[in-house]
């Protein structure tokens, strides 16, 4: 026997043009898995990064319900046995002076002083000097709009002049704006030695927190000791947790990423389908010969399976350094979407190895049954050419099958949609041969004799056809159903900021508000009312056990429409030792309603009853709430630090934020407006919007290979039919506008299928009460019109290819061949 490698990489390739088709889908669709995982892989590594790094290597720290503290008060924690490291913590608002022609005069910045700045419990990014000196250290944003350098200094009003000695990458310890405009909002954030902090504010022995690293670090019991040492006092202790949920809600993201994914795999493996079943209908006289002279049914399936094996092996070793470099371009398009500048270094290893598995594996199963159909050819009716076209009978139960899916499709669940999906799959032939017909007049009247023959091929090899056509169906509705979910969030998200935010401004304090505060606001022109919430970040336990944090709020002092914090229908009665939480953080601790929750609070580690999930926009939905008297009470906790202000309808937002910025230079932390936090959501959803559709027009790329794919195995299995319609007088350019037709036909069909199911798509998602993606029902015109003019793009340049192929042709070999 000949090499069986050698005979099976002959087969594979004795039709080069279908094995390049086939291997290039092979190649697309392992490339987009790829890249798809690496990005998912980096992009999580990337957020705990920037959380590991702001936890540095503590255990826990001691914070004060006041600005600041002696730190006298915890000099005999700091000096126990079990504490291996610690870290000192000043945090004070300033002015900077800064000589830049969009800056103002005086600039808002937070100086963070620290006992050791290369201290293992702060970790910072260095990107240029050095951490060591007594000079200051700023980030990246800031020496940017500044215009500062290594060696330049910084004059801070009324407190002194310092060098710049090190210049840092982002990290949430100095986390600063990325233009002007956003420093309106928030400070700048720097950082240098405590003692100098301390001797220029007066704030000698002063500090703000300090962070704990025990040399027992897996011993939860010290958390205790500390809440028993310091109760009573305006002091309390956290352990350091890193949770990145709280800063990122991309689990949306995430889920694309899968969908991508399985839908480039269904796509890529259609298409290899297609191929190994014609390749082995093709040759069943083949292997019935060879089963004569005395092959086994097992060794013409291994030669089959041999096949494909060398063409996942060959697609997947193509396609998996392209995928991690794609990887690399699309995390960076995606980070860019985000305000900070983040670096970060990809996770491939992994995914790469996972995506090669998959990419080897994969087109075996995806080929079982051609392959089972090589393994059973009998000998007597190959050689008699007895090839089965399915029974009437079979076809009708096909379609029966596919109308009860599609009807099931109405069951409120995913499995609905799964059921959908197979149902149009199923029914897809029918549905072919209907919009055959309707399309061919339209066809011929463009395309004249060669559009009505178009039509007439299509039923040759219906099947085929149909499921080709049917790929490029899923495409398009995904597209449609993602791009009516990017277009309905952001004005969901708008109506839930507006109505959950608090006022028309927040702002936030470094120091507690009192009264004169509130009332020196309250005088403002076009200030209609003021009022407040408390709020504290506190760590929790998940269902599995598990440290999260997140900032819990006590309700407003006036829980009134234009104040309040979440949505509440029903006017939500706020027990004592009971929370609200909000939906992401009710989804993250998994547990049911009138469940505990157990919570490390300022008092204390408490047990609070879960009594509802609520909609609010107060940090991404990654909140809890209680009442006024249980902050009061049950967490001792009685300072505020947030203010909501509501402005008349003629007052004018921005103005009254630079009116607080100028008298409460040295005292604001930040100050957030509604409009801006609605134009942050819109501009990261826009980023997003146009990074999916970027994907999902290669999705509908990969699925126009399929019709190519498609068209050349029709072209070779009527090579004579060809070479007949060429001697009769076709011309050349007949025959090429033959199979465009043939290609418009499948390809227009996926587009009107996939529009109407796309749509249909929506509509039951937006009647649905289980969809994790709840919107209402929104047709986005926009991505229908670029779905459409993609899917007759892509279909016209899939089909031109196999139209030149066909159009030369040999005419005397063909006529021979039939």
């Amino acid at each position: 026997m000949l090499n069986i490698w050698l005979v099976s990489w002959r087969n594979l390739t004795k039709n080069k043009k279908r094995f390049f088709f086939t291997l290039i889908a092979v190649i697309l669709g392992i490339l987009l898995t790829t890249s798809m995982l690496v990005a998912n892989n980096t992009i999580k590594d990337t957020f705990r990064y920037y959380q590991e790094i702001y936890a540095g290597d503590a255990d826990y720290w001691i914070l004060s319900k006041n600005y600041s503290f002696s730190e006298d008060k915890v000099k005999e924690i700091k000096q126990q046995d079990i504490v291996s490291e610690s870290l000192s913590v000043l945090d004070k608002q300033v002015l900077v002076e800064i000589d830049q022609p969009k800056a103002p005069t005086e600039t808002s910045v937070r100086i963070t002083g620290v006992s050791d700045i290369e201290s293992n419990l702060l970790k910072l990014p260095l990107i240029k000097g050095s951490l060591k000196g007594n000079g200051i250290i700023i980030p990246e944003n800031a020496a940017k709009l500044w215009g500062k350098d290594i060696g330049d200094t910084l004059t801070f009003k009324g407190l002194g002049e310092i060098e710049v000695t090190g210049i840092v990458g982002f990290t949430s310890w100095l986390a600063s704006p990325t233009n002007w405009n956003d420093a309106k909002g928030r400070s700048f954030r720097v950082m240098m030695d405590l003692g100098t902090l301390q001797d220029w504010t007066n704030q000698d022995n002063q500090i703000s927190y300090i962070r704990l690293q025990h040399k027992d670090r897996d011993n939860e019991k010290w958390l205790s000791n500390y809440q028993e040492l310091l109760r009573g006092t305006s002091l309390y202790v956290q352990p350091v947790v890193i949770d990145d949920l709280r800063n990122n809600d991309v689990e949306g993201l995430y889920s694309v990423f899968y969908l991508v994914c399985i839908l480039s795999l269904f796509i890529s493996g259609f298409i290899i389908f297609n191929m190994i079943y014609s390749s082995v209908i093709e040759r069943k006289k083949e292997f019935s010969v060879m089963k004569s002279l005395g092959y086994t049914n097992f060794d013409v399936f291994k030669l089959v399976l041999m096949e494909v094996f060398l063409l996942a092996l060959l697609g997947t070793a193509i396609a998996l350094p392209i995928g991690v470099t794609f990887a690399d371009l699309f995390v960076g398009m995606l980070l860019g979407i985000f305000q900070d500048t983040m670096v970060y270094t990809l996770n491939w290893k992994s995914a790469t190895i996972l995506s090669g598995l998959i990419g080897i594996v994969f087109p075996i199963v995806i080929s079982g049954i051609p392959m089972y159909i090589a393994f059973k050819t009998p000998i007597v009716n190959a050689m008699r050419n007895t090839n089965k076209t399915p029974s009437f009978r079979v076809e009708i139960l096909r379609y029966f099958l596919g109308i009860i899916l599609i009807l099931l499709s109405f069951v409120d669940s995913y499995l609905g949609y799964i059921s959908l999906l197979f149902g149009v799959v199923f029914i897809y032939p029918f549905v072919m041969r209907i919009l055959a017909k309707i399309l061919a007049p339209m066809l011929e009247k463009i395309l004249s004799y060669p559009g009505k023959l178009s039509v007439s091929n299509i039923k040759i090899n219906t099947n085929r056809n149909a499921n080709t056509s049917a790929m490029l169906a899923i495409s398009i509705a995904v597209v449609i159903f993602l791009g009516s979910a990017l277009q309905s969030i952001p004005s969901g998200f708008e109506k839930e900021i507006r109505q959950t935010f608090g006022g028309d401004i927040q702002v936030q304090f470094e120091e507690p508000v009192n009264e004169e505060i509130i009332n020196k606001i309250s005088s403002y022109a076009d200030v209609e009312g003021v009022e407040w919430f408390r709020e504290t970040m506190v760590t929790w336990k998940t269902v599995g056990d598990e440290y999260r944090e997140f900032y819990v709020m006590s309700l407003p002092s006036e829980n009134t429409e234009e104040y309040q914090l979440f949505e509440d229908p029903g006017g939500i009665n706020l027990p004592s030792n009971s929370i609200l939480l909000g939906e992401r953080a009710f989804d993250e601790w998994g547990g049911k309603m009138n469940d505990t929750i157990t919570i490390n609070s300022p008092s204390g580690t408490r047990e609070y009853q879960v009594i509802g999930k609520v909609n609010t926009s107060q940090d991404g939905g990654y909140v809890g709430f209680i009442s006024e008297n249980e902050f009061k009470e049950g967490f001792n906790w009685d300072v505020i630090y947030t203010i909501m202000i509501n402005i008349s309808d003629s007052g004018n937002p921005y103005t009254l934020r630079e009116k607080l910025n100028a008298d409460f230079t040295t005292s604001i932390s930040t100050v957030t407006l509604v409009e801006d936090q609605i134009k942050s959501s819109q501009s990261s959803f826009d980023g997003m919007n146009e990074v999916m559709q970027f994907l999902l027009i290669i999705v509908i790329a990969l699925s126009s290979i399929g019709i190519g794919n498609t068209l050349l195995m029709n072209i070779m299995e009527r090579v004579g039919e060809i070479g007949t319609i060429r001697a009769i007088g076709f011309t050349t350019k007949q025959v090429r506008t033959m199979i465009i037709g043939e290609g418009l036909v499948v390809g227009v069909a996926g587009i009107i299928i996939g529009v109407l199911l796309g749509i249909f798509v929506v509509f039951l998602n937006s009647i649905s009460n289980t969809s994790a993606m709840h919107m209402p029902f929104i047709i986005p015109w926009g991505k229908v019109v670029l779905a459409i003019t993609a899917g007759i793009f892509l279909s016209l340049i899939a089909s031109i290819i196999p139209s030149y192929f066909a159009a030369k042709v040999n005419l005397l070999s063909a006529l021979k061949e039939n």
